[in-house]
């Protein structure tokens, strides 16, 4: 079940009244039979992976607590988890990859014909890992108590508003909430809020995202047809996709889970007006950065920061460079890896951790702030070809035609011109809105008028727009398949 779907549309809402009817110590109950049918309604099977994850993550946390006193036991249970996570993670999404990496390279491994090594990932596997991990990471290192009751567990591993993409939310903020009677009081702000944000995330996903694609998958499609500048062009056009896309997405995720009074983390806040790489960090995917901050960068700077400090031959190397260095490499290079099973997200992660080892080397401040946002931007879409290419030799033909034969713009002619001219349309209104938000935020709104009328007319304005420029093809997100 897409959120971009009229299932989901009639879902959500029956989900909804379905809440505030039933008694509040048995809308645990409700919200985990809605999740588990939202989960099923991609493939019964996977619900096989969902539930074990379950069982391991909530015993685990359990016998973490237990043991609290016993660091060697906490940790081995700890391990424990780590291995039976990661190892799923491992078999069903990235054995393939592994297969044929070693068969081509070294050729230690079989011919990549066995179709159990290219088992079907669950969908959402890669957060619902993460987000299970979050969990037995607060446990262990005492941010919070385990959850002792399984059916609430089960819920906030699965939540459907956000098992498929994220975010990725951290335990000690979300678990709490399905336990907060005040919370969960029917209130027309939460109502409002909303649908707000849904209507916002259904326009950037179906106007922009899904407009975008139809110029940028015919361009991707047939790379040795094109030159430099209409890559230029479609990179553009990815870069404005890919955000629309996953921002879309997290919209209407963080917006249905509003209408039922849950406060999601925000996952985007306007990352191309970043004036660093640093910074577009904090703003681009922030649910991924801080958890990938919290339980990977941090303990590798710490781990790294004890162990360099003891070595004598590094008296003439800053240490807190060095190991800012390899922890970011490491981090990144697995940041690229979570993101799929091909070189070129590795590629892209290496790329991203290059960069802010050398913004951290020059830890440069102050200068013009549209110089540096132009700049930033320009790395980043640098980036972005690898992460959409196919494979590494479309990456690299990319980059050749740009360089050395930059040809003509190509412009799709009869019907095929409507798609790229929404998609300008599309990416203009979303760019006024970003603009304001971002340089004028206190200055007059539409959606935020304290003028009910205004704010009505705003979200039907903005309902119009979609019903006319909108792609209505169900088609996938793009955050689903990573």
């Amino acid at each position: 079940m897409y959120f971009n779907t009229t299932q989901y549309i009639l879902f959500l809402p029956l989900v909804v009244i379905l809440f505030y009817l039933t008694p509040f110590r048995f809308r645990w109950l409700l919200l985990l039979a809605a999740s588990y049918y939202f989960y099923v309604c991609w493939r019964a099977e996977f619900m096989v992976v969902i539930i074990f994850s379950t069982m391991v993550n909530y015993f685990s946390a359990i016998l973490i607590a237990r043991n609290k006193q016993d660091k060697r036991k906490k940790k081995i249970f700890l391990v424990i988890a780590l291995v039976i996570n990661l190892g799923m993670l491992i078999i069903l999404k990235y054995l393939g990859f592994i297969n044929d990496f070693f068969h081509e390279v070294f050729n230690i491994t079989p011919a990549p014909t066995s179709p159990l090594l290219y088992l079907i990932a669950p969908v959402g596997i890669s957060y619902f890992t993460l987000q299970s991990l979050t969990y037995v990471f607060d446990t262990y290192y005492n941010l919070r108590e385990p959850e002792k009751h399984p059916g609430i567990f089960a819920l906030y591993v699965a939540f459907f508003p956000l098992i498929l993409s994220g975010p990725i939310e951290q335990s000690t903020h979300l678990l709490p909430q399905f336990r907060d009677r005040e919370r969960a009081k029917l209130k027309s702000s939460n109502i409002e809020e909303g649908i707000k944000l849904i209507i916002w995330g259904y326009f950037l996903k179906l106007v922009v995202a899904d407009r975008t694609s139809i110029y940028v998958d015919s361009v991707f499609s047939n790379v040795d047809r094109h030159g430099g500048i209409t890559f230029i062009a479609a990179i553009i056009l990815y870069s404005f996709q890919i955000y629309s896309d996953f921002a879309g997405y997290s919209c209407i995720a963080i917006g249905s889970a509003r209408l039922m009074g849950f406060d999601v983390l925000h996952n985007f806040n306007r990352p191309y007006f970043s004036q660093s790489i640093r910074e577009f960090w904090t703003r681009w995917h922030i649910s991924l950065s801080t958890w990938l901050r919290n339980y990977l960068f941090s303990p590798l700077s710490y781990y790294f920061m004890r162990k360099l400090q003891k070595e004598r031959y590094l008296k003439f190397i800053r240490p807190e460079l060095l190991t800012y260095g390899i922890a970011t490499s490491i981090t990144f290079l697995m940041c690229g890896i979570w993101h799929g099973a091909n070189f070129t997200f590795i590629i892209w992660g290496i790329l991203h951790g290059i960069y802010l080892i050398v913004d951290r080397a020059i830890n440069k401040t102050g200068g013009n702030r549209v110089v540096n946002i132009i700049i930033t931007y320009i790395l980043v879409l640098f980036a972005w070809i690898f992460f959409r290419s196919e494979n590494v030799h479309q990456s690299i033909t990319i980059i050749k035609a740009i360089l050395t034969h930059p040809g003509s713009l190509y412009i799709p002619f009869d019907s095929d011109v409507v798609a790229p001219v929404y998609a300008v349309l599309g990416i203009f209104i979303m760019l006024l809105v970003e603009v304001k938000r971002e340089f004028f935020n206190s200055s007059f709104s539409l959606s935020g008028n304290k003028n009910e009328y205004i704010r009505m007319a705003s979200y039907g304005l903005i309902i119009f727009l979609i019903l006319y420029l909108g792609v209505f093809d169900a088609s996938q997100f793009m955050y689903v398949k990573f």
